[in-house]
């Protein structure tokens, strides 16, 4: 399975969040500094959302 890697705007963009946002969540999703540059894995973003999330999934399908 190929890992899909974001950098740090990507990331924020990919949650739909402002940079300066995903900077004080950046902790609690975890990534790997290279050099100066973070990257993401999308794995780690989803699980991220999955432990943020305000309703759990099967709500949300329910409501659908």
């Amino acid at each position: 399975m190929t890992q899909i890697f974001y950098t740090l705007p990507e990331a924020a963009e990919y949650l739909r969040m402002a940079i300066n946002t995903f900077r004080k969540h950046r902790p609690a999703i975890g990534g790997t500094k290279l050099g100066k540059h973070w990257l993401f894995t999308e794995s780690e973003l989803l699980i991220y959302v999955g432990k943020n999330r305000s309703k759990p999934l099967s709500e949300l399908k329910s409501v659908s």
